[in-house]
C-alpha cells in the first residue's frame, strides 16, 4: 500500500516534536555527566542534533518552504556554536562544557518556538493544500 504524501508529513512533523524533546532531554542529562564522560554524552548529542537539522531541512525542501535560507542559516549558527565548543570540551576544558549546558538549551529553544513554530504553520499549510487538491 502506498503512503500519501499527507501521511509522510504527519510522520515526519510527530518526528521532528519526538527529536526535538529528546534534544531537550539530552541537554537535561548533561547537567549530570561526570566530567569524565561529558566529551562523549556532548559528541552522541550533537550527533543527534545534527541528525534533527537534517531531517527538518529534508522537509522544508519536500514543501518548497519559502523561510528555507533563514532557517537554514539559524541551523548553521547553532551548529557553529556547538562545534567551536567541541574540541575544547574533547581537551576537558569544562568552562566550555559549562557554557553549552547554560546556554545552548536556551538557544534551541528559542529556535524551536520561533523558526519551527513557522515550519509547522507551513507543513499544515502544505498539507491543507494537499487534502484540498485531493492528493
Amino acid at each position: 500500500m502506498r503512503t500519501s504524501t499527507r501521511e509522510l508529513i504527519f510522520f515526519e512533523i510527530e518526528e521532528m516534536a519526538r527529536e526535538h524533546r529528546q534534544i531537550l532531554e539530552g541537554f537535561a542529562q548533561l547537567a549530570a555527566v561526570p566530567e569524565a564522560e561529558f566529551a562523549a554524552s556532548y559528541g552522541r548529542l550533537l550527533d543527534q542534533i545534527e541528525a534533527d537539522f537534517r531531517a527538518e531541512e529534508s522537509i522544508m525542501e519536500k514543501i518548497c518552504y519559502p523561510d528555507l535560507r533563514n532557517h537554514l542559516r539559524d541551523h548553521a549558527s547553532l551548529l557553529g556554536i556547538l562545534h567551536k565548543a567541541r574540541p575544547y570540551i574533547d581537551e576537558g576544558d569544562m568552562s566550555f562544557a559549562d557554557m553549552v549546558r547554560g546556554t545552548m538549551p536556551l538557544m534551541l529553544v528559542h529556535h524551536m518556538t520561533v523558526m519551527d513554530m513557522t515550519l509547522a504553520d507551513a507543513i499544515a499549510g502544505f498539507v491543507k493544500n494537499e487534502v484540498e487538491q485531493g492528493r
